[in-house]
Formats: structure tokens, C-alpha cells, sequence
């Protein structure tokens, strides 16, 4: 497997540019680039494929340019939010295709088509055509299509996006387990949250042309850098504080912050306590499976909490007018 990189990678069109400074991916790793619909992952997977060409910049394999290299050069296998299946040919015969074309031996092609099929669950599918799959049965052959090439990089463009939310739950869970098993370089390209943070070992967060932050699932998820990381991924609480003798406090709530000034402390509702007390009014309330979603007010500030029922001092019959907080992980917005 091989590390790429992109350095001072600039595209332009229209009235919009992607710049990326610098984005390393391991070797073996597993990164996605997340983001809203327009901001660029999509076409900086594609300048990493080969298919569009930076203006500026430079990509690189394990150290090595590959501006200059086509697509079927760089040692890639591509799968595309379309599937891409070629709707006259059988399962294994689009699996194949690639290895015809590198005119291996038949029996080298058969034995590396049945591998394929049983990586991704799809053995005694071979003679069974597109229109006769689910769409997570296509996704699959266009995975075992870009695996059985052997590449050195995997790139996934929205691969399942198309699929209703149970068979989407369980097909990302069977790419991480392939990416795992065969230790393969792999960028992801999604807009959602919850498949970036289950399949990742790093997630970028892009935003209008270029990456906010790089980071482990977590290390994103609770200690964001900016106030558009903080919201996109998941519920948040933002609050603008003045800071002094390194405490920001809000009615009695409280934050051990270094400086002094204003601050902007950040905090997920499943960091907020709930106890007995006066801090905060509860507006309002949602109940969600076994957990209750707060909405509490505290000095014209609106704090969401989530808490699992269990943990509530009281019962949701008999919820008060105001109730005690404490924020137990927080952090400060640059």
C-alpha cells in the first residue's frame, strides 16, 4: 500500500477554488473527506484519481509525483456513487473486466474473481445480471470490481448514498471490515456524519474549498477547532462568554478557561449533567429511544442536554420547572 499526499493543490472554476495546503493519508489508513454538498471532496478525490488536474500543487504516492500519470497508471480502484455496472454483462464478468483488459490468464482471472465474490458475500452470484440485484448487491460487485485489481489506493466516492438507511448501516460496516482485512489505503468521500465517524480512522472536514480540520473521529466530534466543525458534526453548544481569572461562568455554570476576554466554549448535550437545582429553565423536551433530548434556558442562552433516562434525578412525569447543570468536557473555539 502507499501514502499519498497533497501539497498546495489548487483548483479553480467559475467563481469557486479548492485550496488544500497540505493533506497527508497514511499508508493503510482509512480517511475520509467529509463535507456539505459543493464545498470540494468530490473533485479532490478525482484530482487524486487522476480523472482532474490541479491547476497548482502537487499529489503524490509514497513521495513520487503522479500529476502527470493517467488514471489506469497510479495503481487505483475506484467506486462510484453510481455503481457503474455495465448492465449487459454478468456479475462476473464486470468484476473481470479489468483483469481482461491487463490480459491475465483465464484461470489467474477466475481465481481472483471467486476471491473477490467471497470478500464482499456475493459467492454463487456469478451468472446473475445488474437488473437483478438489490442496489447493496450492485454496490458490492463495484467493490469487488475495484478490489480485485489489487490497487494500492481505494478511493469511494458517496458509495451509499443511494441505499436505504439499514442496508447502508450494514454495507459500511462490511467496507471497513475489507479495508481492514486487506490494509489498503482507502479515501472516502460522504456528507454524512455518522458514516464518517463509524468507518474512519481520520476524518478532514472540508468547507467551501478547503479543510477546516484533520483529525480521529473523536478528536473531531469533541474537540472541534471551528465553530462550522462544532456544528456540523452532530448537536452542539456554543456559548460566547467573557472570561476572568480564568473562569467564564454563565448563572452559576461555569468554565476553567486560559486567558481572559471573550470566549466561545463548546460543548456536545451528552456532556451535560442534569441534578438537582436552580441553574436552568426547562423550555422543553424531547423524548427519543430510551434518552431524553433538554431544551434548557439560562439567562436568554438556550443549552441542549441529552441524558439516557436512567440517569435523570427525577421521572419525566414529574419534570421540573428548573433543574442544575454540569458541563463535565468541553473546549474553546479558536
Amino acid at each position: 500500500m502507499v501514502r499519498v499526499e497533497l501539497r498546495g493543490v489548487i483548483k479553480k472554476w467559475d467563481d469557486f477554488k479548492l485550496e488544500i495546503g497540505e493533506l497527508k493519508v497514511k499508508d493503510g489508513e482509512f480517511l475520509t473527506l467529509l463535507g456539505p454538498s459543493g464545498c470540494g471532496k468530490t473533485t479532490t478525490l478525482r484530482m487524486i484519481a487522476g480523472f482532474e488536474r490541479p491547476d497548482r500543487g502537487e499529489i503524490l504516492f509514497d513521495g513520487k509525483p503522479v500529476n502527470d500519470l493517467p488514471p489506469y497508471e497510479r495503481g487505483i480502484g475506484i467506486v462510484f456513487q453510481d455503481y457503474a455496472l455495465f448492465p449487459h454483462m454478468t456479475v462476473f464478468k464486470n468484476i473481470a473486466f479489468g483483469l481482461e483488459m491487463k490480459r491475465l490468464p483465464k484461470p489467474e482471472i477466475e481465481r481472483k474473481v471467486r476471491w473477490a465474490l467471497e470478500l464482499v458475500g456475493l459467492t454463487g452470484f456469478e451468472n446473475r445480471y445488474p437488473e437483478q440485484l438489490s442496489g447493496g448487491q450492485q454496490q458490492r460487485v463495484a467493490l469487488a470490481r475495484a478490489l480485485v485489481v489489487e490497487p494500492e489506493v481505494l478511493l469511494l466516492d458517496e458509495p451509499l448514498s443511494n441505499l436505504d438507511a439499514k442496508i447502508r448501516e450494514r454495507l459500511r460496516g462490511e467496507i471497513k471490515r475489507i479495508q481492514r482485512e486487506l490494509g489498503i489505503t482507502t479515501i472516502y468521500v460522504t456528507h454524512d456524519q455518522e458514516e464518517a465517524m463509524a468507518v474512519s480512522d481520520r476524518i478532514a472536514v472540508m468547507n467551501v474549498g478547503r479543510v477546516e480540520q484533520v483529525g480521529k473521529p473523536l478528536e473531531l466530534y469533541y474537540r472541534p477547532k471551528t465553530e462550522f466543525v462544532a456544528r456540523f458534526l452532530g448537536l452542539s453548544n456554543i456559548l460566547e462568554l467573557e472570561a476572568e481569572n480564568g473562569r467564564a461562568c454563565l448563572n452559576g455554570l461555569c468554565f476553567d478557561v486560559a486567558g481572559e476576554g471573550k470566549v466561545r466554549v463548546f460543548f456536545r448535550p451528552e456532556s451535560v449533567y442534569i441534578k438537582s437545582g436552580d441553574t436552568a429553565e426547562v423550555i422543553d423536551y424531547e423524548l427519543l429511544p430510551g434518552r431524553i433530548r433538554l431544551k434548557l434556558g439560562i439567562e436568554g442562552e438556550v443549552i441542549l442536554a441529552e441524558r439516557f433516562l436512567e440517569e435523570l434525578p427525577f421521572s419525566v412525569e414529574e419534570m421540573p420547572e428548573r433543574v442544575g447543570i454540569e458541563v463535565r468536557s468541553f473546549s474553546v473555539l479558536d
